[in-house]
């Protein structure tokens, strides 16, 4: 039952993300594309930094900080990164 959900996830992630940077699909369906895997990764990372918070466990907290600081780093690069090649 865990590997059907990892492929689920797997899909449905990976297919956001393509979907999000291609030029060929509308505009609309780009935008939803990218909210949800904002909605996917920030509801992951909060429930990291929840569950840190609730258990008092400061390095879980540490770590679901670091990986909000790396996963907005990484969203700012491929949004720079498309507005350059939109601009050239």
């Amino acid at each position: 039952m865990d590997f059907v959900f990892e492929i689920l996830f797997e899909i449905i992630v990976e297919g956001s993300l393509e979907a999000s940077l291609s030029r060929k699909v509308p505009l609309a369906v780009r935008i939803l594309a990218g909210l949800l895997l904002v909605g996917v990764y920030g509801g992951l990372v909060g429930f990291i930094i929840y569950s840190a918070l609730g258990s008092k466990n400061w390095i879980m907290f540490g770590a679901g900080i670091l990986l909000l600081l790396f996963l907005s780093y990484g969203f700012y690069r491929i949004i720079k990164k498309r507005k350059k090649e939109g601009m050239s």
